[in-house]
């Protein structure tokens, strides 16, 4: 039934002319996270819940600083600290180290150069691919891990492309 509404709504934004960009669980996993998200901050802030929404300029300037994905960002923080609302220390929306942070803005940055230099660096001491499967490999090794954040990115794509509907 979920299938046949999603096909029923891309459809009838397809006659209407309108154009929206979301991506699936498959597609989430599968992405080069190297790459830009694509998405505006404005849009970006659409997508995301609670407090992580105030922060999409933030994923995005650690995007374009560190060339670390935006929704990729975002959904990690979501996941790990319940979309900005529980820090296992101050500020830390990634749990990253038992590390405290001045604002989350500062952990963003943090977390986006670690994971650029260590995780999709080909030279990282944890590189295994630029694939949230590839990540996870030393980020976190759990499958259960990879299946969530693929999905939180993808839930955030489909926010974000229902919200240009209305």
């Amino acid at each position: 039934m979920k299938k046949l509404i999603a096909v029923f709504i891309l459809f009838s934004l397809l006659l209407n002319g309108t154009e929206i960009f979301a991506i699936s669980k498959k597609e989430a996993a599968k992405t080069d996270l190297t790459s830009p998200c694509g998405f505006s901050a404005e849009e970006l802030s659409k997508g995301l819940l609670g407090e992580l929404s105030s922060l999409a300029e933030d994923f995005l300037a650690a995007e374009e600083k560190y060339g670390v994905n935006a929704l990729f960002l975002s959904a990690v923080a979501a996941l790990e600290s319940g979309w900005g609302k529980y820090c296992f220390r101050p500020n830390n929306i990634f749990g990253w180290s038992g590390k405290d942070f001045k604002s989350k803005e500062e952990c963003i940055d943090f977390v986006a150069s670690k994971i650029a230099e260590h995780y999709l660096s080909e030279d990282g001491k944890y590189y295994n691919g630029k694939t949230v499967s590839g990540v996870n490999v030393f980020y976190n090794g759990n499958s259960f891990w990879e299946e969530k954040i693929s999905g939180i990115m993808a839930m955030i794509s489909q926010k974000i492309a229902l919200s240009e509907i209305g």
